[in-house]
């Protein structure tokens, strides 16, 4: 993976520097721009964890397309200002899964698959 790829992954799944470098990369803010810019080769295991995200993310829009069909009523997905809102819903999900649930929610709002709540 690419600095751009990696720097594209964490925007696409909304993250910020320091949640990518904690979560993901196990290592400081620095060293995620290190790797953003191009300075240092993005590890191996933080591009495979990156893929591995994007591939959840798929499987889950997938699953959310699949039951729109099946629901009764307006399709809402809630969308989390704060990962403290979130918490209080999933409090076994960490920062990651939130900022997924996030990616997730925005691209059905803007597909026109669902409304935000």
């Amino acid at each position: 993976m690419t600095n751009l790829e990696l720097q594209a992954y964490r925007r696409f799944l909304m993250l910020k520097v320091p949640e990518a470098s904690e979560y993901i990369g196990k290592t400081d803010a620095s060293t995620w721009h290190e790797w953003e810019n191009g300075s240092k080769p993005v590890p191996e295991s933080v591009a495979n964890a990156m893929q591995e995200l994007k591939k959840l993310r798929s499987d889950k829009i997938n699953i959310i397309i699949n039951s729109i069909n099946d629901r009764v009523g307006s399709n809402t997905i809630r969308y989390f200002m704060t990962y403290a809102e979130f918490k209080k819903v999933n409090p076994d999900l960490d920062v990651i899964q939130w900022r997924l649930h996030q990616s997730i929610a925005t691209e059905l709002y803007f597909r026109g698959l669902e409304k935000l709540c």
